[in-house]
């Protein structure tokens, strides 16, 4: 396991040889190439699933599965995938269960050492991605979770939105450093790691799921390191991305979020922010209905998730200290939802 100091790690080219990775009992080994998997959880997102999936059929690693969790969609999606058989495996559920239900099932599936996950409409931007990642991981065995850069899949450009790191983005957005954030669908994970957390929280469905899961990572040790080396394009599509719909369950789960994971003063220092932002919000674009159900659900459902009520560490809250030290201030911080917010 990592100390608890976060480090900031310096960018290096150098062809070293891959360490070997932490050992997980999955089969797949191809010499001393690990298995990859990369899961992308469907919805419904009919115009961008096409160029997700060639941007992963592009990708030169040899030893890589792909799967796709359609997650009821009821679309052509079968059509789709048929076009790339048999590399592509396609799981379709009998319900909707959620971001967090679909990516549990892809993880159930999945047979890499590696576990990569793109959203249905983000792209790798170049061929070489998962070469990276698995480079990565070899030259930093202490590293358990890759935080990718997202930008603009047109323009390459960082897309600020998905910026949610504890740092000032200029000057650190081309920079490795441990985290405490990364995008749950550009992101990629050791397999141990989400078998000792046992994968998503589903009660939450949709929205911050991540923040539930980087507290249990990291209260097991595990670390996160954001690197610019593995770049993703995201198209942000709009289907299922509505204002309300993203108001109502961000709220909802924060609440959930730190009852569940924080003791009782750790969880108003974390709560209190996200909920003035998610209030900031629904201020600004006149959508109080779905904040205010979300808080009143939110509250509401402690008494359905107190049974998984489990507190991270001392430990751990002394090392997210740590790394929210180097968080900017508000005034940089709202910068960013300059021309909206950028939920």
């Amino acid at each position: 396991m990592a100390s608890f100091t976060p480090q900031s790690i310096a960018l290096s080219n150098s062809g070293e040889p891959l360490a070997s990775l932490s050992p997980s009992g999955v089969l797949g080994r191809e010499g001393n190439q690990p298995r990859v998997s990369v899961i992308i959880v469907y919805y419904k997102r009919r115009e961008t699933i096409e160029e997700t999936l060639r941007s992963v059929l592009g990708q030169d690693y040899p030893n890589l599965e792909i799967i796709v969790v359609d997650n009821h969609s009821e679309d052509d999606l079968r059509q789709v995938a048929a076009l790339s058989r048999p590399q592509v495996r396609l799981i379709e559920l009998e319900r909707n269960r959620g971001a967090c239900g679909g990516r549990n099932a892809g993880i159930a599936a999945a047979s890499g050492e590696i576990l990569v996950f793109l959203e249905d409409d983000v792209t790798f931007m170049s061929a070489a991605d998962v070469s990276r990642i698995v480079e990565i991981f070899g030259k930093h065995p202490q590293i358990h979770v890759l935080a990718f850069q997202i930008c603009d899949p047109d323009s390459g450009e960082m897309r600020l939105r998905e910026w949610c790191h504890p740092r000032y983005w200029k000057q650190a957005c081309q920079t490795e450093f441990e985290t405490l954030w990364f995008g749950e669908g550009a992101s990629a994970f050791r397999r141990t790691v989400l078998e000792e957390c046992r994968g998503y929280y589903e009660p939450l469905f949709y929205g911050a799921e991540g923040d539930d899961l980087v507290l249990r990572l990291l209260d097991r040790g595990f670390r996160i390191l954001y690197t610019p080396r593995v770049r993703v394009g995201h198209r942000a599509s709009q289907q299922g991305r509505s204002l309300s719909r993203q108001l109502y369950y961000f709220t909802r789960n924060y609440i959930w979020t730190a009852y569940k994971d924080y003791p009782a003063l750790s969880a108003l220092r974390y709560l209190i922010p996200k909920l003035l932002m998610m209030g900031y919000f629904a201020a600004r674009t006149a959508a109080y209905r779905p904040f205010v159900r979300g808080v009143w659900d939110g509250m509401a459902g402690l008494k359905r998730i107190h049974r998984d009520r489990l507190p991270v560490r001392k430990s751990t809250l002394c090392y997210v200290n740590e790394l929210e030290r180097t968080r900017p201030g508000w005034l940089a911080r709202l910068g960013r939802h300059r021309d909206g917010p950028q939920i």
